[in-house]
């Protein structure tokens, strides 16, 4: 996941309407197969059940660059179960992949997520973070589900720099914490969108063996092809792969980013001959970010076309979904927004059934049917599967054009099954990938009448048309409650995660632990001690541990807690007015209300592109370490108001700031807090 991205303006493609398709369009209405238009012999597909060849991997999605998953834990049951079953199964996306970062106490897109070992040699936490509840959920609803680990950052004690071999040692604390939730994970990569050392992958294929995970297969290299695709870039380790037989040895897939366009749009998919003869599978290991009104057909087409064109069998969607505050940098991106846990309210977007056309029709160990993928006339494509025992079978065949603005028409095709694949009760499902209307998307017909082995069917422009031998495909369909922002007050209290319920750390690990300073139960704790090694460089300097929470729309409100210095060199605050994110989530526009350990304060107009304004400071006496004390940062209009310990240090004016989300920061030590709370 990169910076900068996101689909350009679309543009509807213009349809070519002809009597003939207006006739078509009314069969397909009606649910019958339709005939082969005049002038247009249909494309003949020939789908053999002797014919199995590469090994289908699975589509899949990416939970991980980013905690934009986070919400979802703290969503009312009955809506967690309509979402989770919607991305999960049966009857939605029905992922067969799902890929989770390994926590670094860093941030990379949006949101941070907690590490399973902050300092060296200190205690493994497996309890906190979303993602184990994330996983658990998801396998429940599909045990066969394929789980992946990758790592976007790392807690600063495993070096200063990525491909530190201590690093190697963190990810078996994290496959022992895996183990500890009875998750099995089956993949394991390196660095996202570093490229690759083969010394390193060496050394993590001997320590998965050595650790009792020699099951545990490794993916290389995560690469991104940059802003101009460089294939010979992009697949660079399946050529050092080849050369190297040791080094090949340790790999089991090769994955690369982005190699159907940057974003994603299924074009042009494009791999090298060295990665297509390394005999090792090719996959699509992120591909994204897919919003807007052609995501739906760029997704489609992608997952035909990677085959098709550059050998690819396995996908995934970045990201899953957003399930983070509103106005954060990557909102309304994935599967599903579900950035509302107070009221419930979430959507499901159309790219959903755009997998589900290839998901619940198809299964890992399946196979491409070898002959049986290609384009058929000038706007579309298709891909076969078959089943291990080689008498189900299904075909995705989408219509979506080859070209940016291409005119599409209704293209023809008929179907010849043959070599033992069953030929009665064909079922058919299609999807408008155009269209807005969700009752377009993921549609069961009649099935399609089979004489001889053949049938014929017409595939309209914009849609994806999925056939298939098997049955239990299903359209679920929940109604979601109405949109409602969050409303104050807001109290923090743990949630299944381990951390406050609707706080969202964008930086460090703001995880509950037992009281300090005699205080009793469980507090909040800033618990990343050191900067972590970050994904890439901050653009403005170091960030500071933060986390956020409530409604952009909030404007006059208290946010307040009390606060515990572990050491002489710590920090913690109040943020006010969270409005806006910049180009990445380590820096941000707010204010922000700072206490030292040793007495100075200062309230900032922070700025995420400019850097911060002080618009006062000061110092307070009677601060010390491991005692608690009392702060607080009221808005109210355009004056600020910040208070230590029940007294009043700062009352300033400032209308930088209108409206925006709360929360508390710190800086890399250790901190609690107790009592937070955000009242009107």
């Amino acid at each position: 996941m990169r910076w900068r991205r996101g689909d350009p303006p679309g543009k509807r493609r213009a349809r070519a309407v002809t009597a003939s398709w207006i006739a078509s369009v009314l069969m397909v209405a009606l649910g019958t197969a339709s005939p082969a238009l005049a002038g247009n012999p249909p494309a003949s597909i020939t789908v053999n059940g002797r014919n199995g060849g590469a090994e289908f991997y699975g589509v899949g999605a990416v939970s991980g660059g980013g905690a934009a998953a986070r919400l979802l834990i703290d969503y009312p049951a009955a809506q967690q179960n309509q979402i989770l079953s919607y991305l999960f199964g049966p009857g939605g996306a029905d992922l067969q992949i799902l890929k989770l970062e390994i926590g670094g106490d860093a941030a990379q897109g949006q949101g941070a997520e907690p590490a399973v070992a902050h300092s060296s040699g200190g205690a493994i936490d497996c309890e906190s973070g979303f993602g184990w509840w994330l996983a658990e959920q998801a396998v429940a609803r599909n045990p066969n589900l394929v789980l992946m680990g990758l790592q976007w950052s790392a807690p600063g004690w495993v070096g200063n720099t990525i491909w530190n071999p201590r690093d190697i040692s963190y990810i078996i604390d994290w496959l022992d914490c895996a183990r500890s939730h009875h998750l099995n994970i089956s993949y394991v990569g390196g660095w996202d969108e570093h490229g690759y050392v083969k010394s390193w992958y060496e050394s993590l294929r001997s320590e998965l063996n050595a650790s009792g995970f020699k099951s545990v297969k490794i993916l290389a290299a995560d690469s991104f092809p940059g802003i101009r695709y460089i294939p010979a870039r992009t697949w660079n380790v399946a050529a050092a792969a080849a050369t190297d037989a040791r080094f090949k040895a340790a790999l089991s897939v090769i994955g690369s980013h982005d190699t159907c366009g940057g974003p994603t749009t299924g074009y042009a998919c494009e791999s090298t001959k060295a990665a297509r003869d390394l005999g090792l599978p090719l996959w699509e290991s992120e591909l994204g970010t897919l919003h807007g009104s052609n995501a739906p057909a760029n997704m489609a087409r992608t997952i035909n076309n990677g085959f098709i064109e550059a050998g690819l069998t396995g996908f995934l969607a970045w990201p899953l979904m957003a399930a983070s505050p509103p106005g954060m940098l990557y909102t309304h991106r994935g599967l599903i927004i579900a950035d509302q846990p107070q009221s419930g309210w979430y959507q499901v977007e159309p790219i959903t059934w755009a997998l589900a056309q290839t998901t619940q029709f198809t299964a890992p160990g399946w196979r491409h049917v070898r002959g049986a993928s290609g384009d058929f006339g000038g706007s579309g494509n298709y891909d076969a599967y078959v089943s291990p025992d080689k008498h189900d079978w299904s075909l995705v065949a989408e219509n979506t054009g080859n070209h940016v603005n291409q005119a599409i028409r209704p293209e023809a095709i008929r179907v010849h099954l043959t070599g033992g694949l069953k030929t009665a009760k064909i079922s058919v499902w299609s999807t408008d990938l155009d269209s807005a209307r969700p009752g377009q998307w993921f549609v069961h017909r009649p099935d399609v009448p089979v004489v001889k082995g053949t049938f014929t069917y017409t595939i309209q422009p914009g849609y994806v048309v999925s056939f298939t031998s098997t049955t239990g495909q299903e359209h679920l369909t929940y109604t979601a409650p109405r949109l409602s922002p969050m409303t104050l007050p807001y109290t923090a209290a743990p949630d299944a995660s381990n951390e406050a319920w609707g706080l969202d750390s964008q930086e460090g690990a703001f995880v509950y632990e037992s009281c300090l300073g005699g205080m009793t139960g469980q507090c909040i704790e800033q618990a990343a001690p050191q900067r972590p090694v970050f994904w890439h460089t901050p653009e403005f300097g170091t960030p500071t541990p933060y986390a956020v929470v409530g409604d952009p729309g909030w404007s006059n409100y208290t946010v307040s807690a009390s606060v515990l210095f572990t050491n002489a060199t710590g920090s913690a605050g109040m943020i006010s007015r969270f409005s806006d994110q910049g180009n990445d989530p380590k820096h941000f526009d707010g204010y922000q209300f700072d206490l030292l350990a040793n007495g100075n304060w200062q309230l900032l107009a922070n700025a995420a592109r400019a850097g911060a304004v002080t618009l006062a400071s000061g110092n307070v006496t009677g601060i010390t370490t491991g005692t608690w004390h009392s702060l607080s940062l009221q808005a109210s209009g355009s004056q600020l108001v910040a208070s230590v310990d029940g007294t009043e240090v700062a009352s300033v004016a400032s209308s930088r700031y209108g409206a925006g989300q709360a929360g508390i920061e710190s800086n890399w030590s250790v901190v609690q807090y107790d009592n937070l709370t955000v009242t009107p």
